[in-house]
């Protein structure tokens, strides 16, 4: 699933912005394991942070709130405006996610993309 200069992305539509970040938030077991409920919802397996990136919007989002990530310049353009429902965004960068699980609850895997470095 590491690819160098791919980004996968999911929005989901979230009750609150604790229950985006309690979604996306690593926790660990007795034996020093950690796991989310994205992880394990998408099965994307272990997710190195330094290459992750999430962020929460109260209003409608837009192509406008991708420009202010990583990178945002060199993918927003590929993104379908259709596909831009929801408030909560998680994108990992250097990944290409197989496509495997397309939607659990209110989350929605809406594409691997190329972007630029």
């Amino acid at each position: 699933m590491k690819k160098q200069n791919k980004i996968s992305i999911w929005i989901g539509n979230f009750d609150s912005e604790d229950d985006f970040y309690e979604f996306i938030e690593e926790k660990y077991d007795e034996d020093g394991k950690s796991s989310s409920a994205f992880r394990e919802e998408f099965k994307t397996g272990y997710i190195d942070h330094d290459f992750q990136e999430s962020f929460f919007v109260d209003e409608e989002l837009t192509k406008e709130d991708f420009m202010e990530t990583s990178y945002g310049e060199s993918f927003v353009d590929k993104l379908d405006d259709a596909l831009l429902t929801g408030n909560g965004v998680i994108m990992l960068y250097d990944f290409e996610y197989s496509g495997e699980i397309k939607a659990k609850n209110n989350v929605n895997f809406i594409g691997a993309y190329d972007y630029i470095k």
